[in-house]
């Protein structure tokens, strides 16, 4: 084990955000072999955070292993009770085997620890949907697509826009999203109006 004094697991520092942010890239791309070696590296040097193990828990929700995905997500919840993406993961794995009252029950636990986590509010909408709370799940939607653009408009660098010479800017990759979201909400009031739901 890779301890910076000898004298117990070494604390979460940049080294370890780097890590993460290496093995989710690997995941992201479809190097999962990469992707867990990297999340392994963080379980052994940094044995009482919770991250490794949630990223696990997604290679095997990913690959349809349940089981061993819900493993890992209750060990991140062991080393941090309310690890806010292991919960939102973990109500993944109880939704897609139809325990939807469960997988709510996490997702709100998830979303009182950080009511700002767009997954839970967006996983959370299916689950109500599912329910058949209508009403529930489009708040929760909504919720969701205002958190994820706010977050993009933070990420993503901005494009020109307007007339030469007039420094105007706009964050293209929200304007895409806002309209992909416009066109779901669509769908989905013309699924809803063809089912007498609204």
């Amino acid at each position: 084990m890779n301890n910076s004094n000898d004298t117990g697991p070494k604390a979460w520092d940049e080294e370890g955000q780097l890590w993460l942010a290496q093995g989710t890239k690997a995941l992201e791309s479809g190097d999962r072999d990469e992707a867990m070696k990297i999340f392994n590296r963080i379980m052994d040097v940094y044995p009482e955070r919770p991250e490794g193990y949630n990223k696990l828990g997604v290679i095997y929700a990913e690959t349809g292993q349940l089981d061993h995905a819900e493993k890992y997500f209750l060990y991140a919840l062991s080393k941090e009770k309310l690890h806010v993406p292991s919960l939102t993961n973990l109500g993944n794995i109880y939704l897609e085997r139809g325990q939807i009252d469960e997988a709510i029950k996490h997702y709100t636990l998830a979303l009182q620890s950080d009511p700002e986590y767009p997954p839970a509010h967006r996983n959370l909408a299916i689950a109500y949907r599912r329910m058949g709370r209508i009403g529930q799940s489009v708040a929760h939607l909504k919720r969701s697509q205002r958190l994820e653009t706010r977050q993009l408009a933070k990420d993503r660098p901005l494009m020109p826009m307007g007339k030469l010479g007039k420094k105007e800017w706009f964050p293209l990759g929200v304007f895409v999203r806002q309209w992909i979201w416009v066109i779901l909400g669509i769908i989905l009031a013309i699924w809803l109006l063809g089912r007498g739901k609204l």
